[in-house]
């Protein structure tokens, strides 16, 4: 008889924020790329945020799902805020 194997995978969730850039201190969230539910990939580039002088791309830190989005496109932010939850897969 053969034995049944189960296998689990552990996901993880991970908290997309908004890295440091120099000395900005005023952040714009401009655009987001996906919405809650949608599957990510690792280097993805998920929202676009704007300081005084340009305009950059947050990716994706895994490959999974956005499971909540926590700023409002529009919104003002700071380094270090959370943008965004990605269940990983």
């Amino acid at each position: 008889m053969a034995g049944l194997v189960i296998k689990t995978f552990m996901s993880e969730t991970y908290d997309l924020s908004v890295p440091e850039f120099g000395k900005a201190s005023e952040i714009n969230l401009v655009e987001w790329k996906v919405a809650p539910g949608d599957s990510v990939e690792e280097g993805m580039e998920l929202v676009e945020v704007e300081t005084m002088k340009s305009t950059f791309s947050v990716e994706a830190p895994v490959d999974g799902k956005v499971i909540q989005i926590l700023v409002d496109q529009g919104g003002k932010v700071e380094a270090g805020d959370k943008l965004a939850v990605i269940k990983s897969s």
